[in-house]
């Protein structure tokens, strides 16, 4: 029995002399030799490349929960500027007594000063709503307001008296839009901007006001009001063009041209007002018409208002309804505010 412990003892400690050997050969087994023969020290364990590794599988990771950028989804943009409007048949209308004083003139029945100016520039601001469904495709909806006016002054002066007559037709609305709204990145900061959409003109109103001066004491007031907020009868249709500059990720300039079809139906009603120096007053309300005269001297045309639909009696007089034409353009500028 101590004989096999012995030779046990004995072949443990020859394997562990032969390990103790065995692990400096190896090491010089490993370690490269110099141009000399001698072989070099075995290089160092460098940490820094594991720390380096597990830095870039950390970026890696980030970069895949992460996902894409996000955009901003809600923005607004604010605008204002110049309007032009056609508004051809309440110019036809309202120059009527213009249009008279001039032939008046050519008859050789006085000179004149002056003349009618029609009402097509104005102004226009309003804001818009927009939510981004990506970051180059949105739908919103806006609501404005704008407003064209133009006065005009003119006299007829016949041997020693004068007459003067004024006139300041408005049109006002406050356009609500839907559309849809576009931006493409073109260079760096700056975006091609377009948009197109349906327009309802809530609140349409027309205001048209003439006077009539024959001396100071002696004067008469003339004036056509209508409004309307139909939705079926104020339908337009309008589209932009623009470019935007991003002055931060949050907020951009724009300018635009915006094109504009809004040709819209007659009024139903209208009130007609007079009132004169000496007292009288009248008042009438029905549908507006424009009429015109026609005699071998002259022609003109003027709105009237009838209660019954008017007959014609050409070639004398013939009526016809206007169209309240708001279309035309826009030249705006403005912000963008994405929130």
């Amino acid at each position: 029995m101590r004989s096999r412990t012995k030779v046990f003892k004995f072949l443990s400690l020859a394997l562990l002399a032969t390990g103790v050997l065995a692990l400096p050969l190896a090491t010089a087994a490993a370690t490269p030799k110099a141009a000399d023969g001698a072989r070099t020290a075995p290089p160092a364990l460098n940490l820094s490349y594991d720390k380096d590794v597990f830095r870039a599988l950390e970026a890696q990771a980030g970069a895949e929960t992460s996902g894409p950028r996000k955009f901003s989804r809600l923005a607004v943009r604010l605008y204002g500027g110049y309007n032009y409007v056609a508004a051809g048949d309440v110019n036809d209308g309202c120059d009527g007594f213009f249009e008279l004083m001039a032939a008046y003139a050519a008859l050789g029945l006085g000179t004149t000063t002056g003349g009618y100016n029609p009402v097509h520039a104005g102004y226009n601001f309003g804001a818009d709503f927009v939510y981004q469904l990506t970051p180059t495709f949105g739908v919103g909806i806006g609501a404005g307001y704008m407003r064209n006016s133009k006065d005009s002054l003119m006299t007829l002066t016949a041997e020693t008296s004068a007459i003067t007559l004024t006139g300041t037709p408005t049109l006002s609305a406050i356009p609500v839009r839907l559309g849809v709204f576009l931006n493409f990145p073109v260079a760096g900061k700056i975006d091609l901007t377009a948009n197109a959409g349906a327009t309802y003109y809530a609140g349409l109103k027309l205001d048209a006001a003439q006077r009539l001066e024959f001396t100071a004491d002696d004067w008469e007031n003339m004036a056509v009001a209508a409004k309307r907020s139909s939705l079926s009868a104020n339908l337009g249709f309008q589209g932009g063009l623009g470019v935007e500059y991003k002055l931060s990720p949050k907020m951009g300039f724009f300018v635009e041209a915006v094109g504009r079809y809004a040709r819209l139906k007659n009024f139903d009603v209208v009130t007609g007002t007079t009132t004169s120096s000496d007292g009288s007053s009248d008042t009438s309300t029905g549908k507006l018409y424009i009429v015109t005269y026609t005699s071998t001297d002259l022609t003109y045309s003027a709105f009237t208002i009838e209660d019954t639909v008017p007959v014609d009696n050409p070639p004398a007089e013939t009526y016809r309804e206007p169209k309240i034409d708001l279309s035309g353009f826009s030249l705006q500028a403005g912000i963008r505010i994405r929130l």
